[in-house]
């Protein structure tokens, strides 16, 4: 295990608007207001669409990350939560978010997994705290079958 104590900064409450993408609406809070990283406690709210890691079809190795596999699902209440690192080359943030989703008009069958994109119904609510230090980054990890993983520069 890997561990660092945080130095937090400003605490934001967000509300995302109806038909937005919330990518793309997180990135713009987040460079309108100079945050580079955070956590996400919890955000909760609708969806009219979205795209979580997921398939129904065979995995040639179940065990392992299957990050270009979408499942689409449309009209969904969820609850999720997260990390933003910083890519220092780019200056973008880099999320990364689980999510855990129920389809209302399928009796509320519950899905979890890794969030990708989706377009808010609604509203979405968000708590974001900002971390001053250390920085987090995303810092490739071959023995974890070469995945982008959190890390502390200190």
């Amino acid at each position: 295990m890997i561990s660092t104590e945080l130095k937090q900064g400003r605490t934001f409450m967000l509300r995302f608007e109806h038909g937005k993408d919330f990518m793309s609406e997180l990135e713009e809070f987040c460079r309108s207001n100079n945050v580079k990283q955070g956590y996400v406690p919890f955000f909760s709210g609708d969806f009219s669409e979205i795209y979580i890691v997921g398939s129904c079809g065979k995995s040639s190795n179940p065990a392992g990350p299957m990050l270009d596999l979408k499942a689409y699902f449309e009209n969904v209440e969820s609850f999720g939560c997260g990390t933003i690192a910083h890519d220092p080359e780019t200056g973008s943030i880099l999320p990364h978010f689980h999510i855990s989703i129920g389809i209302r008009l399928s009796s509320a069958s519950a899905y979890t997994s890794h969030f990708i994109s989706g377009t808010v119904q609604f509203l979405i609510e968000m708590v974001l705290v900002e971390v001053l230090s250390p920085n987090l980054v995303r810092t490739l990890d071959e023995n974890v079958y070469s995945l982008k993983l959190l890390d502390f520069m200190k």
